[in-house]
């Protein structure tokens, strides 16, 4: 009985002494493993996903490389058809909202609310810039695919799972918000944040592509705000855009998995695409060499042909694959890169620009000249300048609107940006984009001018869907017309 007592209260002093110290949390805590997770780290999963999400085969592939008609479907046709599956849109959307723009809110509430424990990552300033830039890359993408979309009441969390719509006008506001924000927040002498895989940390090159993201916003509004489109495209182009392919703004994904191109990962055990009729035949109408570089000649006789596009499953079946243009080697390559911006849409947006006449623009031929060589340069391509002497190309003597001449080549040197293909072809009426050939399986048989929203979004948060649906003046419905598409 003694001896329990005494090994009682000898265990009581050691736990009292042991109570007392000073140090108990230091002894504690482990010093290999950090309780927080690396601004860095956050980045690069930003960046990446960013792209994994937008060069997918669904997101990617089964709707931006087929709406802008780049790709037709070998067997498996229903979204060229435009009957999306429900789940994609989920999918995407969930990606996007509750990954790719919630790890880049972290990195801006981390830098804000506790500077010290993240300024090893890179300036703090740099590194809130940095995630707002992306940010409003990702709600331009979004905007432009649904219409009114969370965007001020969004990335908070559990604090407000039903979070408002805001109108596509309303975004459009903050997205220049954003990056007048972003710009003016980097500081070039500083040190750029940790885990940047897209400039490496260099702030100057941030800001130019910060400049030319603005540019694009700026343009697509320009037909419904004129004033507000002009002002800050012109803030923009001061700022200095990206002209030249050594400052695209891109992912640099490898050729081993799981850091290759999605593109790439996905056609190593199906084939699901190929070439579309719609641009096989622009193309050749043109003597446009970087097709033999977009595609491959068809296996059973060496030409170049495209699948058809928009036929129903039988159909598209029937057509073997060797009998069509099939994707060319350098898409499907596995460190292909995931464009943000690049020189030749850039290039083309300042010649709209300078018809504009916005300051600053300089000349639209030499910018639309500049545009399509830049697209040359980056695909490898030779003979830009006997492609621009040709009568159909040359800008002084193609056929249509200034509009549509920049449009069309704009369009094809948006091959493998499927997303940004689309948007431009519904701002900027440039023709070309064909019907369904055995008829289209939703909406009125045109080209969707937007997607239906989320079915998620519709059961889980559906006051605020149904607000953001009337702010669009029409249905829920993919030949709605989004805010900044007039024509």
């Amino acid at each position: 009985m003694n001896k329990n007592i005494f090994l009682l209260a000898g265990l009581i002093v050691a736990i009292a002494f042991t109570g007392c110290r000073k140090d108990f949390e230091e002894i504690n805590t482990n010093p290999n493993e950090p309780t927080a997770v690396s601004t860095g780290f956050l980045l690069t999963a930003a960046q990446k996903r960013i792209m994994d999400e937008n060069m997918d085969s669904f997101w990617g592939s089964r709707r931006g490389m087929q709406m802008s008609q780049f790709w037709s479907s070998n067997q498996y046709s229903n979204e060229s058809r435009y009957q999306f599956r429900s789940d994609v849109t989920n999918g995407a959307w969930r990606d996007f909202y509750a990954g790719v723009l919630q790890d880049l809110q972290q990195i801006i509430n981390l830098n804000t609310d506790s500077p010290d424990d993240v300024s090893g990552y890179g300036d703090n300033g740099n590194q809130i810039a940095v995630a707002t830039v992306l940010q409003a890359w990702t709600y331009q993408l979004l905007t432009d695919a649904f219409g009114a979309i969370p965007m001020g009441e969004a990335l908070t969390g559990t604090d407000n799972l039903s979070p408002a719509y805001d109108s596509q006008q309303a975004v459009y506001g903050k997205l220049v918000s954003m990056l007048d924000g972003a710009i003016a927040g980097m500081d070039a002498g500083a040190p750029g944040p940790n885990g940047d895989q897209i400039y490496g940390g260099d702030m100057s090159a941030w800001a130019t592509f910060a400049n030319s993201l603005k540019l694009r916003v700026a343009m697509r509004m320009s037909d419904v705000d004129a004033a507000g489109a002009k002002a800050a495209g012109e803030s923009a182009i001061a700022g200095g855009v990206i002209t030249a392919n050594a400052d695209n703004a891109a992912f640099p994904y490898i050729d081993a998995a799981p850091n290759n191109n999605p593109v790439n990962e996905a056609n190593k055990t199906r084939n699901d695409f190929a070439a579309s009729n719609t641009m096989i035949d622009f193309l050749t109408g043109l003597n446009d060499p970087r097709m033999q570089i977009y595609y491959e000649p068809s296996a059973s006789d060496g030409v170049y042909i495209g699948e058809v596009y928009g036929l129903d499953e039988t159909n598209a079946a029937l057509t073997p694959d060797a009998v069509v243009s099939q994707p060319g080697a350098m898409a499907l390559g596995g460190a292909f890169p995931g464009i943000f911006m690049d020189a030749a849409q850039v290039n083309f947006l300042l010649a709209e620009a300078a018809e504009r006449g916005w300051a600053g623009a300089g000349d639209a031929e030499a910018n639309y000249n500049a545009g399509v060589t830049a697209s040359f340069e980056f695909w490898g391509a030779d003979g830009a300048a006997d492609y621009l002497a040709q009568a159909d190309v040359a800008y002084g003597s193609a056929a249509g609107t200034y509009s549509e001449r920049i449009g069309r080549q704009k369009w094809v040197a948006l091959y493998m940006q499927g997303q940004e293909a689309w948007a431009e072809y519904r701002r900027m009426d440039f023709g070309v984009l064909l019907p369904c050939a055995d008829g289209a399986l939703a909406g009125d048989g045109s080209v969707p001018s937007r997607m239906e929203y989320p079915l998620d979004e519709q059961t889980l948060n559906y006051d605020s869907y149904s607000a953001g649906v009337a702010s669009l003046g029409g249905a829920d419905a993919l030949e709605t017309k989004l805010w900044w598409d007039v024509n």
